[in-house]
């Protein structure tokens, strides 16, 4: 077996299968970083829904998958079929990306650990059970040697027995049955990633920095863009909607409100740290000239951080009676200031790559959307239902089914948590399903035929509106 030096200096904000995918990348004899791999799916710009939710939403902005493609999951007939695959992988030098469980991995918290069931089976749980990924780099008789470098930072062997029991999956550990899921898990399953196209120096080059003026066009645009009901926004257009909310949250003794403006903040500076990266990234090349735009932009986030700070002290300030339109006067600025950094990023850089490619305008919308079954619909729903329960303190009759009475005479839901509760089955569908529908815009000309008297009706009403804009 050959040596294998994984990268390990992996900054903890990244998602487990970054470093995966870099290692598979570097396998295949093309360059790659970790700043180049997230910025290809847009991480360091700022992005936020109209409920106020801070994550990346790539596909909102219909660029194609660029630098690195996942081209799906495929799942084997066990575990004999799984080691000679691994075998076979691994003797050519590559990696071979596998799904399972983190509860049978013996170096892992979750490890046999009572908590990691209760806490995804908990009624009142908002956490989802989705698979883990690891790599496997090699195969002996009696052990399988793995790395698993988020959150872990394992590289090492397992017994074969125990690498079986955490590639059978979460969906063969039977106390995980009640637990809520996104994603469709596996047993025995492995992951295929490849890149766009090989990457040599040249072409790592450009890549870089068609990423960075991606981000850098796509932050001065400020786009606000339409899509199933809400608003997400983007780049400069989350920095004013930042400031609207404190706007109208310090001034006021609303905590709620001022709460929520803090931990918009605060969550905002996961996209600067993969920024940052980038920006570092595309220092690395030679002759780059980008190093005092980077340090400068190392300054903007211990800024955008102090400022964190001073909101939240200022929350006593304001019980105190204390005026708190400093904190206004210092976040308006720093916005400024990250605008003209990108203002002068751009005038430095511009021209120097094409930006990343578009869909079509029409290609996402267009797209025929397949109608999931009935099962995975009541999924979704009844999914919603214990989320709203839980943040309505919403006690429903009974154990939560089909039959369930949801809005009127006998429903538990008053017509704030009905709506709360279509918001949440758009989302959940459009994240799994890749379908948009706005059904409180659809319900307002049903109420003489309410829809969503039970959680079988909005089933139906649900397969209904999939049907009709498939």
């Amino acid at each position: 077996m050959e040596p294998f030096r994984p990268l390990e200096d992996i900054p903890y904000y990244y998602p487990c299968n970054f470093p995966l995918i870099h290692e598979v990348l570097r396998r295949q004899h093309g360059f790659s970083s970790l700043g180049l791999l997230a910025g290809a799916r847009l991480y360091g710009l700022p992005a936020c829904s109209s409920e106020g939710l801070v994550k990346t939403y790539f596909n909102k902005l219909n660029y194609k998958e660029a630098i690195w493609l996942m081209n799906g999951y495929t799942e084997l007939g066990g575990l004999q079929e799984g080691l000679e695959l691994a075998r076979e992988l691994t003797a050519r030098g590559e990696l071979m990306l596998t799904t399972g469980t983190s509860y049978y991995l013996p170096y892992c918290e979750d490890y046999l650990n009572p908590v990691y069931i209760s806490k995804l089976t908990d009624p009142q749980s908002r956490l989802y059970l989705v698979d883990h990924w690891l790599a496997v780099y090699g195969v002996s008789e009696t052990e399988v040697h793995i790395y698993d470098p988020v959150p872990a930072r394992f590289k090492g062997s397992l017994p074969i027995p125990v690498f079986d029991a955490y590639w059978k999956g979460n969906q063969c550990i039977p106390e995980l049955a009640a637990a809520k899921r996104r994603e469709e898990l596996h047993s025995y399953c492995t992951v295929s990633i490849a890149p766009e196209a090989p990457l040599s120096a040249a072409a790592y080059e450009e890549a870089l920095l068609r990423v960075l003026l991606t981000h850098v066009h796509e932050f001065l645009a400020g786009r606000e863009v339409e899509s199933g009901g809400r608003t997400y926004f983007f780049g400069h257009a989350v920095s004013l909607k930042l400031l609207r909310q404190l706007a109208q949250g310090l001034p006021r003794t609303d905590q709620a409100a001022f709460s929520q403006a803090s931990g918009f903040l605060f969550d905002m500076r996961w996209s600067r740290y993969f920024f940052r990266d980038l920006l570092y990234d595309v220092v690395r090349l030679p002759g780059d000239g980008f190093t005092a735009f980077a340090e400068e932009f190392d300054h903007l986030i211990r800024s955008w951080e102090h400022a964190h700070k001073l909101l939240v002290s200022s929350a006593v300030a304001r019980r105190e009676g204390e005026s708190v339109t400093e904190v206004l006067d210092v976040i308006g600025k720093l916005v400024n200031q990250e605008y003209s950094f990108y203002e002068r990023l751009q005038a430095y850089a511009g021209g120097a790559a094409p930006l990343l490619e578009q869909e079509g305008e029409d290609s996402e919308e267009s797209a025929s959307i397949s109608t999931p079954n009935r099962d995975e619909l009541l999924r979704i729903v009844l999914d919603g239902c214990q989320e709203i329960a839980y943040a309505y303190s919403a006690k429903a009759p009974g154990e939560l089914g089909g039959h369930t009475p949801l809005y009127g005479r006998d429903g538990f839901l008053d017509s704030l948590g009905l709506v709360s509760l279509l918001a949440v089955v758009e989302q959940s569908v459009e994240e799994e399903l890749g379908a948009r529908i706005a059904l409180s815009d659809r319900a307002a000309q049903q109420w003489s035929n309410n829809p969503f008297r039970t959680v079988d009706s909005l089933v139906a009403y649900l397969k209904g509106c999939l049907e009709e804009a498939g």
